[in-house]
């Protein structure tokens, strides 16, 4: 006797998956004190031949007859969910086209404010250089015009002498 997870290896499916063919098909495991079923090689069997039927041979068997039903509709309801499906997945790549788009959009936008940034401090950094320049000028200019022999007066008898 096997476990469901045991069956589920040698299948390669979920073990959820070996319960609901058993369920779908009625395949008559016996179950341990426990609840959990038990499968034979027999059941293993049949297991693998349920997992090499199409998808839509596997829907339940029809008890009374020993057929298995499929209803006229099934196919109609699998062609308008394909089409649903079609239509999300076109949707979601125009979406993602757009995205991309707007990206772009969004990321010339910041580079160009940045450059308008980029030029605005630039234009300041050339107005202090040039106003640098011409204080350094204004100190040479009146550096040369005084007397370097020429002595100062302190400010305490510049001070004084104003009093009297």
């Amino acid at each position: 006797m096997m476990k469901t997870s045991d069956v589920a290896k040698q299948l390669g499916v979920n073990p959820k998956t070996v319960l609901k063919w058993i369920k779908q098909h009625d395949i008559p495991c016996e179950k341990n004190e426990l609840g959990h079923f038990e499968f034979t090689e027999e059941h293993v069997e049949q297991l693998k031949q349920i997992q090499t039927q199409p998808p839509r041979a596997q829907l339940p068997a029809d008890k009374r007859q020993g057929t298995v039903s499929i209803s006229v509709e099934e196919p109609k309801k699998w062609q308008e969910m394909q089409k649903q499906i079609d239509l999300l997945l076109r949707r979601l790549i125009e979406n993602e086209r757009r995205t991309e788009e707007k990206a772009g959009d969004v990321v010339t936008f910041q580079i160009l404010e940045h450059r308008s940034e980029i030029d605005e401090l630039q234009k300041q950094i050339q107005k202090l250089e040039s106003r640098i320049q011409e204080l350094e000028e204004k100190k040479q200019t009146e550096a040369s015009l005084s007397d370097p022999h020429e002595k100062r007066v302190p400010r305490w008898k510049a001070f004084l002498a104003n009093l009297l």
